[in-house]
């Protein structure tokens, strides 16, 4: 189990994004509803759609990258931003209403560039960034299609994977170390939420040796969804290398689902 509110140290290619190797790739600021300047990586849209990438913990944009090619390859605009207080944003690491702002802010930014067509918007969230991205997706109209990678349903069942085996101490420590964090909000459990983002399509992955992420946790925010809804767990997979283990079909699956649900009519 990682903590949820420690940052890796940013990876040298934020830097040097010529580095990634993916044509027409800048590096871009935004601010936030709370003031803060955000970092982000943006390849502009070909033909009007583009997607917005959320990260997961600890990490930043350039964990994403996978993504970014595969989706700016086949076209899309790609904007990849880091959570504030991880990578090269600005602020402390929260996972409440701060956490859902920047998202709000980061679509607010893509809508705005010329290129994109506000009406052909995705969105693609990894762990946390599948959090929040669900409770941004329920209440803003503007994410046309939502992909969820290694989404957990809420908190509390996250805790009980990795806190319930060393007993009921265990699982209150666990509790206090993110107590002030937004993630224990009953309010904003994405399983409780999820249901609102339809009749807008959800596409959920999770995988077989996912140990962070079980695929049981993934399976119960998939059930509380409606469709339309589709479910991969993909065999082998672990905590979102679903590219490492099934290139081919992925990248199929991704892009096949943004062409389809952002199309121009």
């Amino acid at each position: 189990m990682h903590s949820l509110l420690e940052a890796d140290p940013p990876a040298p290619m934020l830097a040097a994004p010529q580095l990634a190797g993916i044509a027409n790739l800048t590096a871009v600021t935004f601010v936030s509803g709370d003031g803060l300047r955000l970092a982000a990586w943006y390849v502009p849209s070909r033909e009007g759609a583009a997607v917005v990438i959320a990260h997961g913990t600890n990490s930043d944009r350039s964990a994403m990258l996978a993504e970014i090619r595969l989706l700016a390859d086949a076209g899309f605009g790609v904007l990849a931003f880091d959570w504030p207080g991880l990578g090269g944003s600005e602020g402390k690491i929260r996972w409440d209403g701060q956490a859902r702002r920047a998202l709000v802010a980061a679509v607010d930014w893509l809508a705005s560039r010329p290129e994109v067509d506000s009406r052909r918007i995705g969105g693609l969230g990894f762990s946390i960034g599948g959090f929040v991205l669900t409770q941004v997706a329920a209440r803003d109209p503007r994410l046309r299609a939502v992909v969820l990678e290694a989404p957990p349903p809420n908190y509390e069942d996250y805790l009980e994977v990795h806190c319930r085996h060393w007993g009921p101490l265990s699982l209150w420590a666990g509790r206090q170390a993110i107590r002030d964090s937004g993630l224990l909000d009953p309010d904003f459990e994405p399983v409780k939420l999820i249901a609102g983002i339809a009749p807008r399509p959800v596409l959920i992955l999770g995988g077989t040796k996912d140990s962070e992420i079980p695929a049981p946790l993934v399976q119960k925010l998939y059930d509380a969804a409606r469709d339309p809804r589709s479910l991969w767990i993909v065999a082998g997979a672990g905590h979102g290398d679903y590219f490492l283990v099934a290139a081919t079909e992925y990248t199929q699956k991704l892009t096949g689902f943004f062409r389809t649900n952002l199309r121009s009519d």
